[in-house]
């Protein structure tokens, strides 16, 4: 499948650059071997098999190899009833007419959106992840698409002048202004 990739690229990409041999059986479980007592080895390779059981291409879920690149993930099973009208209304409003929320997140938000049965992914570094997170949990709470889309400019706005979210509170990047007088 995804974790083995198009002529095993993704498994051996993995392999060469974690380090690991992954065995993998036609219908049976995928063991790794390690090679390595690094537990982020494992940690990584933890993010990357949750990144594509979340429906993130093997290539997109590779990214988390990156060390400033995260992955968040919202279980839609916290707003709704698996089987319900109500959680296809959810995924209804979080993808949009044509994908165009989605495609508004992921641009705005600089980030990468995947979603697979009853899970939503995102993968980007951490600052973009924890906005488009919030902008998917004003989507999931019911709230005017163009308040979210003003929050979700608001923040682009706010990243691009030097300002993020750290633990709920705005911080300012001192690293540009380090120096000046």
């Amino acid at each position: 499948g995804v974790l083995i990739g198009k002529n095993g690229e993704i498994k051996k990409m993995l392999e060469e650059k974690m380090g690991v041999k992954i065995n993998v059986q036609a219908d049976g479980p995928i063991k790794v071997e390690y090679s390595t007592d690094n537990p982020e080895v494992y940690f990584k390779l933890k993010k990357i098999s949750e990144a594509i059981s979340c429906g993130f291409s093997g290539e997109d879920a590779l990214r988390l190899l990156e060390d400033d690149v995260v992955l968040k993930t919202i279980d839609l099973r916290d707003f709704a009833n698996e089987s319900s009208q109500r959680m296809k209304v959810l995924k209804g409003r979080i993808i949009g007419s044509g994908g165009k929320v989605w495609k508004k997140i992921e641009k705005l938000a600089d980030v990468k959106l995947a979603m697979h049965n009853y899970s939503v992914g995102i993968i980007g570094n951490e600052e973009n992840c924890e906005i488009a997170y919030r902008t998917i949990l004003k989507i999931l709470q019911g709230s005017q698409f163009s308040t979210v889309f003003r929050y979700l400019e608001t923040k682009r706005r706010d990243l691009e002048k030097g300002i993020w979210i750290d633990k709920g509170r705005l911080v300012e990047d001192e690293s540009e202004s380090e120096g000046e007088v």
